[in-house]
Formats: structure tokens, sequence, C-alpha cells
């Protein structure tokens, strides 16, 4: 059993340290604000060798995004505790500790795709029959991304005739010329999203431009 844990979203941009470490002690329920970074970072290293933890960097693009928070062997100075790192590039991580077990997210089986389809674009067990056909071939189309199948689902949630839903599943059939390698799947997940973002109005297209 672990006695804490903590989530750490990593920004690409790099963030600010002392937020984030600061962000991690909060998880961790330490009461006590540190000052400055010199002090979030005698405080994070002495909660790390009293207790054993569980920390998770989302998508890690290098690994001095942990390391300039978290730094590794304080990390594996205590006894047990655990850090999981998820990337899409295993090279951003070179040096993890001790012991290093790597895992594969393989893609979504149909079934699968299926039901997460289903949850965001109906909200029920099962589709009306007129479509069921039609969104077997939108998951298929979807090949298995998680997020592209949420996108895909919130955007015909309010849409559910049969033409909506016809006229999305051709448009991601004629894709979109992309610099990129098609098979690659962050050339997919873009594919989902464009068509998302072509069926959105003027105004809200132009929030979403500012926000990016």
């Amino acid at each position: 059993m672990y006695n804490a844990s903590c989530f750490v979203e990593c920004i690409e941009s790099g963030g600010d340290c002392y937020i984030t470490s600061c962000n991690i002690l909060e998880q961790f329920k330490v009461k006590s604000k540190p000052k400055d970074i010199k002090e979030v970072q005698e405080m994070l290293k002495s909660f790390l060798k009293e207790n054993k933890t569980i920390l998770v960097f989302d998508n890690v693009k290098n690994q001095s995004q942990i390391e300039d928070v978290v730094p590794i062997d304080d990390l594996f100075a205590s006894n047990g505790s655990t850090l999981i790192a998820t990337t899409r590039d295993s090279k951003a991580i070179k040096y993890c500790g001790k012991e290093v077990h790597k895992v594969n997210i393989e893609e979504l089986d149909e079934e699968t795709s299926m039901k997460l389809f289903i949850t965001h674009s109906y909200g029920q067990e099962n589709l009306p029959n007129e479509l069921i056909e039609v969104g077997k071939k939108i998951v298929r189309a979807c090949n298995g991304l998680p997020l592209s199948l949420k996108v895909m689902g919130a955007f015909l949630r309010k849409n559910k005739r049969l033409r909506c839903w016809e006229q999305a599943l051709q448009k991601l059939k004629r894709g979109r010329e992309l610099d990129g390698d098609e098979n690659n799947s962050n050339y997919k997940i873009w594919k989902i999203l464009r068509v998302s973002f072509d069926n959105l109005k003027v105004e809200e297209k132009s929030m979403f431009l500012d926000i990016c």
C-alpha cells in the first residue's frame, strides 16, 4: 500500500517548477506553504524519504520535466515508491531508477471502441437500429484511438439524425492532406479533430483558434 499519490500533467512549454512542486505537496496533503523553489524541493525530498509514494507524470516529452520537479534519485531513495510516466516517445525517459517496466498501450479493439463511442455519442448501452451500421463504420474510421472516439462521439451527440452521421463518416473517409505519415496516431487524431472543427460556427472557430 502507498501512503500518498499524485498526478502531474506535463506542459509542453515546461511550466513553473515551483507551482508544480507545490501542487504535488498539496496532493500529498502537506499543509505547509514553501516560500521558494529551494524550500519546496527540500520538503518534497523529505516527504519522499519518509513515505512510500506513487507519482504519475502524464505526457512526458523530456526527462527534465520530471527531474526539474522531483529528482529521480530522491524518489527512489524512499522505500518502495513508484514512478509512472506516460509518453509518446520511449526515448524521452533515459533513466528511471533501479527497475524499469515498459508497457506499450495498444489501440482499442472494435468492441471496446464501440462501447466508448456509444457512451459519448448516445449515452445509452445501444444505438437505435438506424444508426448501428453507420456507427460501426465511424468507429472503424477512428482506428481504435480513444481521443478520436470521444471527440467524434461528443460531436455526434447533438446530431442524432442518420444524415448527420453519414456526412461525418464521409468526411472521415475523405480525410485531409497533412504533413506526416497517415499511419501515425497523431495524423489519425488530427483527421478526427478536423471534422469536428469544420462543423463549428464561425464564432466558435475563432474562440478555438484564440485558445490555441
